[in-house]
């Protein structure tokens, strides 16, 4: 980044709930988080160019990018203007990747392609690593409800039912156990703010699991990482 003359310049991170038309268009389900007000996309603009991350803990912040690279990340909301400010920052130096969210029933339309993809793996049975409700009734379709799990970090999630499946709370122990009983592994992005990253990828590598990340909150990070990323719709 030093070659490119990037650190003095200016990131300007804003950050808003967004009206769903602005969020997520008008997609005919009604369940998506973004439309539920839990979480907000926070979005850092970067020499005109953006990158998004969702997280529960938004702040603003407007400076060069060299104090984005000193926050000392002990916090989500550290974690979400560091991530927010790297996908707009890997997105100016690689103009194809794609960091920002889909629209109207584009992620219904994602959701069966990321269950498409998965399908040719073959798995007898999938563990999702954060509720998205498209994505988990995909998966439920191909698999049955005995086939998948789900974890997921949002108390009011916990031990609800959805799509015939209950949601287990996704703290380390929860995570294991989806790891030993899943074959492959299918987690959201946001994971790299909240903190649980680091667990999954231990986890994978102790139980041999495979695993792919959804969104564009992981955008930068998986490309700099080599992780596997599917996100079909976003731009």
């Amino acid at each position: 980044m030093k070659e490119k003359d990037l650190l003095d310049n200016e990131v300007i991170i804003k950050t808003r709930i967004l009206k769903p038309a602005e969020a997520i268009g008008k997609p005919d389900r009604d369940d998506f988080p973004l439309l539920k007000g839990r979480e907000v996309l926070m979005e850092a603009t970067f020499l005109n160019v953006n990158g998004q991350a969702y997280t529960d803990a938004p702040s603003e912040f407007a400076g060069p990018l060299s104090r984005i690279i000193d926050l000392p990340l002990d916090d989500s909301r550290q974690k979400a203007l560091f991530v927010a400010a790297l996908n707009a920052v890997m997105r100016y130096v690689y103009p194809d990747l794609t960091t920002i969210h889909c629209k109207d029933n584009e992620p219904e339309e994602c959701a069966r392609e990321i269950v498409n993809f998965l399908r040719s793996l073959n798995p007898g049975s999938l563990g999702l690593i954060g509720l998205q409700p498209a994505i988990l009734a995909s998966l439920v379709n191909l698999l049955g409800a005995h086939g998948v799990l789900c974890v997921d970090r949002d108390e009011k999630n916990c031990d609800m039912v959805k799509s015939g499946i209950s949601i287990n709370w996704g703290d380390k122990l929860g995570m294991e156990t989806l790891f030993k009983q899943s074959d492959l592994i299918l987690a959201t992005g946001s994971t790299v703010v909240n903190g649980t990253l680091e667990d999954i990828l231990s986890l994978a590598e102790d139980y041999h699991r495979s695993v792919y990340f959804y969104g564009t909150t992981i955008a930068g990070t998986a490309f700099l990482m080599d992780l596997n990323r599917l996100c079909f719709k976003s731009r």
